[in-house]
């Protein structure tokens, strides 16, 4: 199914696990009355024996009000306006009978306010050495990080913790074959002395293996019941989510997000598991701009993650086990000059380089066409400690460096508090496995966990000062000191794996969401046209509340309902929580719009808005099939002795526009039927997935000959059809109409004066 067509399967997001919150059981967690409930906590009686796995997992809903600045767009007037892949903290926790930690997954471009978290989790036991917290890297996430986010996401582990059950779980991983690229693949090269200008390198000039410069490596922990019902999925990846570019407006879980949405449909609306997503070492790692749109390409760049998901979690199901030992250890370490290794010294302040005036590929600046990338001073004038950037001024991050290793079976996590390359990625993982105890298989780092202090380059990437070189703000050999460090980490797993303290103190109290009152009441301004085609947008309009407020926590939004057929009723049938759905804000006018999918059952259709203090309901609207699919051409096979051939009938969907659809599209529709009309004679032609069209075996046809297509005469397996009738050629194939991929990291920056983002 890794092949499957983006468009084939029916998934708009219809329910709570294809909006990725998982299991039922754990959507809603614990009430607030389980805050600092009693450790090991179940229905099912004593379940903490020594060997016996329990676990638990939930979701809390972090999606913040509108206003906001992001995290990845560097410029205060750049804010958020809406919503289109909404922002969840997800936690999962572990037991062995003896040690418990809690993995957490945030839709977060870094996790902010860990010392907060870890406030709300020592009170159930967690400390820092139990409590990894790991972000996915959004970039369309928000910059400014409140008290009620980390509450959430202690709500979240709070539950996790409540709904432990006897579970099982394994490791498995697979490949993401063709979904990323190095960035800088000239500072990658120099890790095997090569010293080439920026732009001139290629993965090809690698001296022992091109797949070297990417990590396609997708590694999953699959934990399930003991009734085989899934608990969770921990999954560790390495690719920048910036799918959304600095042209959005709209918070965005960007491709993890989609990921998640994607597998949770996998269970076919039964309980699902909870998704985690971590970045592993996406430094120099980005995704291939093989769409036509942000939101396409977060799909498209989601369904190849997810196939590896899918893919790894039948792997795993075969190695599921009860006995999963569980255990952490961390250190904070500041920079303070310290040495490394001989003369290798660290600096106490953090200071960026010129590069990062360039932005990344990724992120273009206004700066880019000065192509800084690559500037550094002579080898002679080195700094000591800066090595050859060229210092531009402090950076923004603590000198305080959290370094943690946390146990699971026999495998280690080893994190890192911020953006490791590739290269620096794979050295730390060699060095805590030398280091660890016999019994660890494999150990995997974990980036953009538990802080942000930038970039961890390799010694010889820094002094190429591409971005990242020159956004490793301690030094040339800033990432020698955390890998020394977690090596020891990992070393000393040999000794135990440690204890899980006991409760302390009290949980913070929770403040408002800064969603979930708003407006008492809305009134719809603009409605739905009375007829949509599938593949088409259809929207409305409505005034509200300021800054989104109106949007409830956790709850559906915007939602499309159904009418049920010979009743009053409606059904809902999707919202914005899944895919598909953008809804936007501006001083108390929203806008609404859904991207009806090919498959889309046709009916009776409206949108309901389930604010937090009102209700409204659209007019309703009438969905239909699609009368816009194009017939390209026929395409023939030599003919038999006796005059027989092929002819096959290409078509592709209706172009989507860039501006205005939501989803990836294929360009090929598929199934159903063809109707051709040749001499006045009528042929059937029948869909044939090797030929990738709809295929007739007739007699006396040759190349130039005209064949009719009548009006509607083409329909795939969904009932969309073709427009007018048209003459055909055989032989000719038109190009397919399609709008151009988008451009790395969206093109030029946008608004005034073209000034964009520094990309982290």
């Amino acid at each position: 199914m890794s092949d499957r067509r983006l468009d084939r399967r029916r998934f708009v997001g219809y329910a709570a696990a294809a909006s990725g919150l998982g299991a039922s059981a754990t959507v809603t967690g614990a009430s607030d009355s389980s805050k600092g409930a009693d450790r090991g906590a179940t229905t099912d009686g004593d379940l903490d024996g020594a060997g016996t796995l329990t676990a638990g997992a939930a979701v809390r809903d972090i999606t913040p009000a509108n206003g906001e600045p992001f995290f990845g767009y560097a410029r205060p007037d750049i804010t958020a306006s809406g919503v289109s892949i909404r922002l969840y903290a997800r936690a999962l926790v572990l037991s062995d009978g003896q040690r418990t930690v809690a993995l957490v997954g945030a839709d977060l471009g870094r996790p902010m306010a860990r010392e907060t978290v870890l406030e709300h989790a020592r009170p159930l036991g967690f400390d820092r050495d139990t409590v990894l917290y790991a972000t996915t890297h959004t970039h369309a996430g928000p910059d400014e990080f409140d008290d009620w986010i980390a509450a959430q996401i202690g709500d979240a582990i709070a539950a996790a913790d409540a709904n432990r059950r006897p579970a099982r779980a394994a490791w498995a991983e697979a490949d993401v074959p063709d979904n990323n690229v190095n960035r800088s693949i000239e500072a990658h090269l120099a890790n095997y002395g090569l010293d080439i200008p920026p732009g001139e390198g290629s993965p090809e000039d690698h001296p022992v293996d091109p797949s070297l410069a990417r990590d396609d490596t997708l590694r999953l922990l699959r934990v399930e019941g003991v009734d085989d019902a899934p608990i969770a999925a921990w999954t560790c990846y390495a690719n920048h989510p910036t799918t959304f570019t600095p042209a959005n407006r709209t918070y965005s879980a960007d491709f993890p997000g989609v990921a998640a949405r994607w597998f949770a449909h996998r269970f076919d609306g039964g309980a699902a598991p909870v998704t985690l997503s971590a970045a592993s070492d996406p430094g120099d790692q980005i995704t291939h701009y093989d769409d036509y749109g942000m939101y396409a390409l977060a799909e498209r760049t989601a369904v190849r993650v997810e196939s590896a998901m899918w893919a790894a979690w039948r792997a795993a199901g075969d190695a599921l086990t009860r006995d999963l030992p569980v255990g952490g250890r961390s250190r904070v370490v500041e920079y303070d000059g310290q040495r490394v290794d001989g003369d290798e010294r660290v600096g106490s302040t953090g200071l960026v380089g010129k590069p990062i005036l360039n932005g990344g590929e990724n992120g273009p600046t206004p700066f880019s066409g000065l192509e800084l990338e690559g500037e550094r001073r002579p080898e002679w004038l080195a700094d000591p400690v800066q090595g050859r950037k060229i210092v531009l001024g402090p950076a923004p991050w603590s000198s305080d460096v959290e370094i943690q290793v946390i146990r699971l079976g026999d495998r280690l996590l080893v994190t890192v508090p911020g953006e490791p390359t590739v290269e620096m990625g794979r050295r730390m993982e060699t060095a805590a496995a030398d280091a660890a105890p016999e019994d660890v298989a494999d150990v995997t780092v974990v980036g953009v966990a538990n802080g942000y202090n930038g970039y961890f380059t390799t010694p010889e990437e820094y002094d190429q000062q591409h971005y990242e070189g020159g956004h490793t703000v301690f030094g040339k050999y800033a990432s020698r000191l955390v890998e020394r460090h977690q090596r020891e980490l990992a070393a000393a797993f040999a000794d135990g794996l440690g204890d899980t303290p006991d409760p302390s103190g009290s949980r913070p109290s929770s403040p408002d969401a800064p969603v979930g009152a708003g407006a008492d009441g809305g009134s719809i301004t603009a409605e739905p046209p009375a007829t949509v085609e599938r593949m088409e947008t259809v929207g409305f309009e409505w005034s509200g509340g300021n800054s989104g407020a109106d949007r409830p926590v956790g709850d559906p939004f915007v939602i499309l309902e159904r009418a049920v057929a010979g009743s009053d009723e409606w059904e809902p049938v999707g919202d914005d929580r899944g895919l598909g759905f953008v809804w936007t804000e501006w001083y108390g006018d929203y806008a609404a719009r859904f991207d009806v999918t090919p498959d889309l059952p046709t009916g009776t259709y409206r949108f309901r808005v389930n604010a937090a203090r009102y209700e409204l309901a659209s007019d309703p609207f009438e969905v239909v099939p699609s009368t816009g699919l194009l017939v390209r051409g026929i395409r023939t096979s030599e003919p038999t002795s006796d005059g027989w051939v092929e002819l096959t009938v290409l078509a592709q969907n209706p172009p989507p526009d860039p501006d205005d659809n939501l989803r990836s599209r294929e360009r090929s529709p598929h199934g159903g039927t063809a109707t051709l009309e040749i001499d006045g004679e009528t042929v059937d032609a029948e869909w044939d997935e090797v030929a990738g069209g709809w295929v007739a075996t007739v007699q006396d046809v040759d190349e130039g000959d005209v064949v009719t297509i009548p009006a509607g005469g083409l329909e795939d397996a969904f009932g969309n059809r073709s427009g007018d009738a048209v003459e055909l050629t055989v032989g000719e194939v038109a190009d397919v109409e399609w709008p151009e991929n988008m451009t790395v990291g969206g093109g030029d920056p946008p608004g005034l004066f073209g000034i964009g983002r520094i990309p982290i």
